[in-house]
């Protein structure tokens, strides 16, 4: 390789590595109290994502593999639940004013049951 191509395949190199080494964030869904309820019971989801340096998220929740955002806060709650409810869940995160964003979670399943 002639000394004048050196600079040109640093600088390939270089970027090259950068798009390997960029973080892969995850977003990660928790219902609480228990993923199966009970009609008239209160249940609330939440959607962490391990993100340093990021302070401020927008999130996204879908319900049943829709493309319908249906709340955009980090928890939802329902109260009381109903078996409408039950389905399977996931979120996704955006920084708000920057550019940095998780990839969708894994999806949980919340299943409300009648009364007891």
């Amino acid at each position: 390789m002639e000394l004048s191509q050196l600079p040109l395949m640093l600088l390939l190199i270089s970027h090259i590595h950068s798009g390997q080494t960029e973080e892969t964030l995850k977003a990660k869904v928790s219902i609480k109290p228990d993923h199966h309820v009970f009609r008239g019971e209160r249940v609330t989801l939440r959607c962490d994502i391990d993100g340093e340096g990021v302070t401020s998220w927008q999130y996204s929740w879908y319900k049943d593999d829709s493309n319908s955002v249906f709340s955009e806060l980090q928890e939802h709650t329902f109260s009381p639940v109903t078996e409408s409810v039950t389905g399977k869940y996931s979120c996704y995160g955006a920084e708000r004013g920057g550019s940095r964003k998780s990839n969708i979670s894994d999806e949980v399943t919340l299943t409300v049951s009648e009364e007891r």
